[in-house]
């Protein structure tokens, strides 16, 4: 528990909040056949990807969220070291959908894959019932813009989309992929009616 007494602890990182495009209509179909232990392995699998992959980019696996997981990179980062693991990802992502998940639908979606939303800045640390925990803006906007990023695009799968100022400390080029300027609302977010981003395809 966090006594009252004890001083904030502040830290600067890299948040990346990405989920399942359509994990809610692949677990009702699995679910009416008796199959949702392929969904089940494919988490397991990626849980163990990601905490391999941790060590090598030296990020944090911050949190499960039911459909995806809360990333937590170092501040210094390179962008370019950032996009690498995310596309990492999201190809053993698409190789576990396509061999454990995509025999045992019914009907297969037409949008399926990962999404991302990235931000970057401040959290405070804090421990709640043993466990460390964050809070803090960039927390809040990575969600916003991982969900966002389905809005007024029909194949959001494998796309990340950055808040403007983390693409440009990132270091990467305007020029850099498929990069596109885009403009999105974030619910419940001071200054989120018409918040700047940037969209990225990643190569998958």
């Amino acid at each position: 528990m966090t006594a009252t007494s004890e001083g904030l602890s502040i830290e600067s990182r890299v948040v990346v909040v990405f989920d399942i495009c359509s994990s809610s209509r692949v677990l009702e179909d699995l679910m009416l056949t008796g199959n949702l232990a392929a969904l089940r392995d494919v988490l397991i699998s990626m849980k163990n990807f990601l905490r391999e992959e941790s060590e090598a980019a030296n990020f944090e696996v911050y949190k499960f969220i039911g459909d995806g997981w809360i990333l937590l990179f170092p501040f210094n980062v390179g962008g370019k070291r950032l996009i690498q693991s995310l596309e990492e990802l999201s190809r053993f992502f698409k190789d576990q959908a396509s061999t454990r998940i995509h025999p045992k639908l019914q009907t297969t979606p037409e949008v399926m894959g990962l999404t991302f939303g990235i931000d970057s800045g401040e959290l405070v640390r804090v421990v709640m019932l043993r466990n460390r925990e964050y809070l803090g803006r960039p927390l809040n906007i990575a969600c916003r813009l991982q969900t966002a990023i389905k809005d007024k695009d029909p194949k959001p799968q494998y796309k990340a989309l950055f808040s403007k100022h983390t693409f440009r400390r990132l270091g990467l080029p305007s020029e850099f992929r498929r990069v596109v300027a885009v403009e999105r609302t974030l619910r419940n977010i001071q200054g989120g009616d018409r918040y700047e981003c940037v969209k990225l395809n990643l190569v998958v």
